[in-house]
């Protein structure tokens, strides 16, 4: 019997950084799309598969992205709140003054910037299984076109026969 996965195991985020997320194997598929319209069957059939395994693989990341997102927002709040209490005991009266203080600080700025790499990183993830699943829905209709057009040309062994295995024509 196999171990069991578990959900902290597949989102773990320590040292998670998006920007090392490699995205290689996704930048290849994407290349892989053929340019012109002339798609065949076997073709298509193959890519379907691969762009639903992407999309599903962009899923499993873009879960990670989210859950990151999530985090570094409650962070730079933390920081934003500390340093307005921070602002506070340094003699800053008006909360305009103490916003100030602690939105120009270094901290704060670095955990905007963390921000917004993880909103960045979750955006690319996000457009990435759109048109993975995009893709995915165009192989599916061209295998559906491909099939038809063999069947009513008679170019398929299977064309031309009944429900029950015969020759019609």
């Amino acid at each position: 019997m196999s171990k069991a996965i578990t959900i902290r195991e597949k989102l773990d985020l320590v040292n998670f950084d998006p920007m090392d997320i490699d995205v290689s194997e996704f930048e290849d598929l994407s290349k892989s799309m053929p340019r012109d319209a002339n798609i065949d069957l076997a073709i298509a059939e193959e890519l379907a598969v691969k762009y639903l395994r992407a999309a599903d693989r962009c899923s499993e990341i873009l879960s990670t992205l989210i859950w990151y997102e999530g985090s570094i927002k409650a962070k730079k709040n933390a920081i934003r709140n500390r340093l307005f209490l921070v602002a506070k005991d340094e003699g800053y009266k008006t909360s305009e003054e103490r916003r100030a203080y602690s939105e120009g600080h270094d901290d704060y700025l670095s955990a905007d910037m963390e921000l917004v790499t993880a909103f960045a990183a979750r955006k690319n993830f996000e457009m990435r299984h759109d048109f993975f699943l995009k893709s995915h829905q165009y192989m599916k209709e061209k295998m559906r076109s491909e099939t038809k057009h063999m069947m009513s040309s008679g170019f398929s062994e299977t064309s031309g026969q009944n429900n029950f295995g015969e020759k019609t024509w």
